[in-house]
Formats: structure tokens, C-alpha cells, sequence
């Protein structure tokens, strides 16, 4: 019985040194046209400022951060080629994000374009990043 009870013992000391001290980021990417450019997923700790980059190819979807420290994030995203042109013929790269638009459905009604915290935890998958606001998104907070 004394064997058994040092064994769960260690055995619970095992479990607890093994823990995850970090998460996993899943999402997928939108874009408003007929394929998705390339271009570069950002999650960026909202305490420490640290930025995490994930290149993305063309017409990829989905995409996957791990090893992230546990903490509040928010996702964006900055195209890799300059896609947009102004008025007066400048061109600019775009920028998206995962927005408080994007689980409202991004219609007209939805007019909060903000970023969207969302929280990683040790040892767990953060879902449904989704980075698909390219209409609004306000990027303050962002790069």
C-alpha cells in the first residue's frame, strides 16, 4: 500500500512538471475578392506588446500558431503585395482583422470594426480566429 501511495505521488508530480505553459492559435483568413493574396497573420499580446507572424500563400485558409503564451491577443493581418489603389493612383497594402464585425456577421448592422480580444490559455486551442474584416478594421491597436 506504501509503494502505491508513493507512486500516485510521483506520478502527480510527473502530470504537474509536464503541464503546457503555452496554447494554440487557430483561425482561417477571408479576403473580399476571387482568391486570397498573400499575406502576413499577426497575433499581438495585448499585456506585453510581443507580436507573433505567420506567413500565409496564396489562397491558403486556415492557419495555425503554436506555442503561445498563455494571455489576451488580438489577430490582424497586413497583405504581402500592394493591392490597393487610391484616388490618386498610390497604390498601399491592405489590412484586415478579426473584429467584433466578424461574429456579428459583417453586415451593414455591424458597425464595431474594433479589434476583437480573445484569450489563449496553457495547454488549450484558441478557435475560429477569424481574419475577415478588410472593410473597417480599425487597426490602432495593430502594427
Amino acid at each position: 500500500m506504501k509503494n502505491l501511495i508513493i507512486l500516485l505521488f510521483l506520478s502527480l508530480i510527473l502530470l504537474t512538471s509536464c503541464s503546457s505553459t503555452s496554447g494554440t492559435v487557430k483561425g482561417t483568413v477571408c479576403y473580399p475578392a476571387e482568391y486570397i493574396p498573400a499575406m502576413i497573420v499577426y497575433i499581438k499580446n495585448k499585456e506585453t506588446s510581443k507580436i507573433y507572424t505567420l506567413d500565409i500563400e496564396e489562397n491558403q485558409k486556415p492557419f495555425k500558431f503554436k506555442k503561445i503564451p498563455a494571455g489576451n491577443y488580438i489577430a490582424f493581418a497586413y497583405t504581402v503585395q500592394k493591392d490597393l489603389t487610391d484616388a490618386k493612383d498610390k497604390s498601399t497594402i491592405t489590412s484586415g482583422g478579426y473584429t467584433h464585425a466578424v461574429p456579428c456577421g459583417l453586415t451593414v448592422e455591424c458597425i464595431d470594426h474594433s479589434l476583437l480580444i480573445f484569450k489563449v490559455q496553457n495547454g488549450k486551442t484558441t478557435k475560429n480566429i477569424q481574419i475577415c474584416d478588410w472593410f473597417g478594421a480599425i487597426m490602432q491597436d495593430g502594427k
